[in-house]
C-alpha cells in the first residue's frame, strides 16, 4: 500500500472535503419525497413521471460509473471528481427553473452525472492510501457521514421550502454544490496511480477477471437489488405512503423521512466498525439486508398497521438497510490493486443501475395500481411486498459468496 505518501492530517482533510460532496450526493438522491406535492402541481406530473424523475438521477449516475472507473485509474480522483461536479451545479440550476417534466428530468440527469465520481473517488483514495483491513470500516463511516445529506433532505428541506419555495431552495443548493467543488479541488491530492494506467488489461479484461473471482457474482447479485428498495422508499415513497395511507401532512411526513434517514446514518456509521471488529463484512451486510427486508414484509402483510407501528417498521428498514459500504468492503477483498478503480465502480454501477430501475418501475407500478382503482393501503402493500422480496432474494444469492478469498 501507499499510506506513507500521505500524512494522517492530509488523509483526514481529504475525508472531510470529499464528505461535503457526498453529503450533497445523498441529498440529491433523497429530496424528491419532500417536494412531491410542489412538483406534482408545478410540473403537472403523476406517479409514473415522479418515479422517472428519481430514475433519471440514478440512470445518469450508473451510466457514468464505467468511464469513472477508467478515469480514476488513469487520472486520479481529484481531476475526475472536480470536472464532473460542475455538471451537478448546472443540473441544480436547471432543475430550479424547470416548468416541465423533461426539463426537470434533464436537470436530475445532470446532477446524477455530476455526483457519479464522488463516492467512488473517495473510495479509490482510501483504497490506495489505507490498509485493506481498514477499508470497510472507513468506507462505512464515510457513507454514514454522507447520509447526513439524506437528513437535510427531510424536515430541514421542508422548512426551507416553506420559507423560500422549492425553486429558490435549489438555486441555493447549486451554490452549495459549487462551494463543495472548489473545496475538493483545493484539498484533495491524487494518490499514486499504477505505473501503467492500463495495467490489468483492457476494461473488458479487467471486468472479466473480477467476474472470475468466486466471490464476485453473488456480490453483484446482492448489489443489484439489496439497497435499491431502501433508497427508493426513502427518496420517493415515504412521503406519499404516509400521506395517502395515513393522512399525514407534509411536515409530519418529512419528520418520518428524517427518522428513517437517521436510522440509515446510524446503520452506516456502526456497520463498518462492527464488521471490522468481527472481521466479517459479509455476515454484517447479510444480516442487515435480512432485517431491512423483513421491515418491508411487515408493511406489506400488515397494510393497516397502526401509525406508530408503521413508523417503527419504516425506521427498522433504515436502521438495518444501509450496509452497502460494508458490502463494497467485502468486494474489495477480491480485487487486485491494479483494477481497484474499475472494480469498485463495477460494483457501484450494478448497484445504482438496479436502484434506477427500481425507481422507474416503482413509479410505473404505483400508477398502474392506482389506475386499477386500488385503495392507498393496497397500493403501498404491493409496493412494500415487491421491495421486500427483492431484498430477500438478493440476500439468498449473497449467502453463497465466500466470506474471504482463499489464502
Amino acid at each position: 500500500m501507499m499510506t506513507s505518501a500521505f500524512s494522517l492530517a492530509r488523509r483526514r482533510a481529504v475525508f472531510a472535503a470529499a464528505s461535503t460532496g457526498y453529503i450533497l450526493s445523498q441529498f440529491y438522491r433523497s429530496f424528491l419525497t419532500v417536494v412531491v406535492d410542489d412538483l406534482t402541481r408545478d410540473l403537472a406530473i403523476g406517479p409514473k413521471e415522479f418515479g422517472a424523475l428519481g430514475a433519471a438521477w440514478f440512470f445518469a449516475f450508473a451510466a457514468l460509473q464505467i468511464p469513472v472507473g477508467i478515469w480514476l485509474d488513469r487520472y486520479g480522483p481529484r481531476r475526475t471528481t472536480v470536472a464532473m461536479m460542475a455538471l451537478a451545479v448546472l443540473g441544480a440550476v436547471l432543475f430550479s427553473q424547470a416548468t416541465s417534466f423533461w426539463t426537470a428530468a434533464t436537470g436530475m440527469a445532470l446532477i446524477g452525472a455530476g455526483c457519479a465520481p464522488i463516492l467512488m473517488g473517495a473510495l479509490y483514495f482510501f483504497g490506495r492510501t489505507e490498509e485493506p483491513g481498514r477499508f470497510a470500516a472507513l468506507a462505512s463511516v464515510f457513507l454514514g457521514v454522507g447520509l447526513l445529506g439524506g437528513l437535510l433532505a427531510a424536515a430541514p428541506l421542508a422548512y426551507v421550502v416553506s420559507l423560500i419555495g422549492w425553486r429558490m431552495a435549489f438555486l441555493l443548493m447549486a451554490g452549495v454544490t459549487l462551494a463543495s467543488l472548489l473545496l475538493i479541488a483545493f484539498v484533495m491530492r491524487d494518490p499514486p496511480t499504477a505505473e501503467h494506467p492500463d495495467e490489468g488489461g483492457s476494461m473488458v479484461e479487467a471486468f472479466l477477471a473480477l467476474l472470475k473471482s468466486p466471490g464476485m457474482v453473488p456480490i453483484l447479485a446482492m448489489s443489484l437489488v439489496a439497497t435499491g428498495p431502501v433508497w427508493t422508499a426513502r427518496s420517493l415513497w415515504v412521503g406519499p405512503f404516509f400521506g395517502e395511507a395515513h393522512g399525514l401532512e407534509p411536515l409530519a411526513r418529512s419528520q418520518i423521512a428524517l427518522a428513517m434517514g437517521v436510522g440509515m446514518t446510524l446503520c452506516a456509521l456502526l456497520a463498518g466498525p462492527i464488521a471490522g471488529k468481527l472481521g466479517q463484512p459479509k455476515h454484517v451486510s447479510l444480516a442487515g439486508t435480512l432485517l431491512a427486508g423483513s421491515g418491508f414484509m411487515a408493511l406489506a402483510f400488515w397494510p393497516l398497521a397502526p401509525l406508530p407501528l408503521a413508523i417503527l417498521f419504516t425506521i427498522q428498514i433504515g436502521l438495518f438497510g444501509a450496509t452497502y459500504a460494508v458490502m463494497v468492503g467485502h468486494a474489495r477483498l477480491f480485487m487486485p490493486a491494479e483494477v481497484l478503480g474499475r472494480g469498485i465502480t463495477l460494483v457501484n454501477f450494478i448497484n445504482i443501475l438496479g436502484t434506477g430501475l427500481m425507481q422507474y418501475a416503482s413509479g410505473a407500478m404505483v400508477a398502474h395500481w392506482k389506475a386499477q382503482g386500488l385503495a392507498a393501503p393496497a397500493v403501498y402493500s404491493n409496493l412494500h411486498l415487491m421491495f421486500g422480496m427483492l431484498m430477500l432474494t438478493g440476500a439468498l444469492f449473497y449467502s453463497f459468496a465466500p466470506a474471504k478469498p482463499k489464502a
